[in-house]
């Protein structure tokens, strides 16, 4: 008896580009992708911003359902978005896939570029790559994690008690010098971070700076940010971006830190994950 899964790929292997598929995985397709959605291609050579070029290798996709995306990526079912294909002619009008994306631009509406896609489209279909994309991101971002917690000067669980501006400043005392994406402003701010659990650098009772951007703009696009109220369990790293190495809390000097990926603010519960993957060889 074939299992959903079993005819799903049944299905793709029929379908035309079935072999441009085969040649990348789907936890390869999720790895290099932050935006997935499902849709169906509604204009070809054509584009829904402005900011956008037509091309041969720009389609309109009506969004059905996102699966995975930014938070600060406004996208949701009913949408269009306006895709740069990585090859020309690969998708028809009525086309129903599955698109792996990148942020491109983000202005009067959203443009991607493709990573790749997966044909096929129906109930069965979409429960599937629900499934199938939480499950290859987990896998992938087990190995990512473990890299990624090896890097992190300090890792916590703790919840977010205050948010302010930033004020930045140099050795001295005087402005701090961006040392990356400088032609960006990334308006920062700092989140105070009580720590309840101090897995890595840390101990419980602490308090924490932490430094993250609140710009739209897309150098930042999928970078985390903190709200007052907020439980997780971050991944710390000494701030190097900022050229302010420093923060105050109560009148006295602190290190400041960052958490810039995706992979350095997970949720509370991850904190026994995350001590399970540090004591494996």
């Amino acid at each position: 008896m074939y299992t959903r899964s079993a005819m799903f790929l049944a299905v793709l292997l029929a379908l035309p580009g079935a072999a441009a598929l085969g040649q990348m995985s789907q936890a390869t397709l999720v790895k290099q992708s932050d935006i997935i959605f499902i849709g169906t291609v509604t204009q070809v050579g054509a584009v829904a911003v402005p900011e956008v070029p037509a091309s041969n290798r720009t389609v309109v996709v009506h969004v059905e359902q996102v699966l995975e995306k930014p938070a600060a990526v406004a996208l949701g079912a009913g949408d269009s978005v306006t895709v740069q294909t990585a090859q020309p002619g690969s998708l028809k009008p009525g086309s129903q896939a599955t698109f792996y994306t990148t942020g491109w631009i983000f202005g009067q509406g959203v443009a991607v570029r493709e990573v790749g896609h997966e044909p096929g489209h129906s109930p069965v279909v979409v429960a599937d790559q629900q499934a199938a994309v939480a499950r290859a991101r987990l896998e992938m971002n087990d190995a990512d994690l473990k890299a990624h917690i090896q890097k992190a000067a300090m890792v916590v669980a703790g919840r977010v008690e205050q948010v302010r501006p930033a004020e930045l400043a140099g050795a001295g005392g005087a402005p701090a010098h961006r040392t990356h994406i400088s032609e960006h402003d990334a308006q920062w701010q700092e989140a105070i971070i009580q720590v309840q659990d101090g897995i890595k650098g840390a101990q419980a009772g602490e308090q924490v700076v932490v430094r993250f951007p609140t710009s739209l703009d897309v150098a930042w696009v999928g970078t985390p940010r903190f709200t007052v109220g907020q439980e997780g369990t971050f991944l710390l790293h000494k701030d190097s971006t900022t050229g302010s190495p420093e923060s105050v809390i109560a009148g006295r000097s602190v290190p400041a830190y960052t958490a810039l990926h995706k992979l350095d603010v997970l949720p509370k519960q991850d904190a026994p994950r995350i001590r399970a993957l540090m004591q494996k060889p």
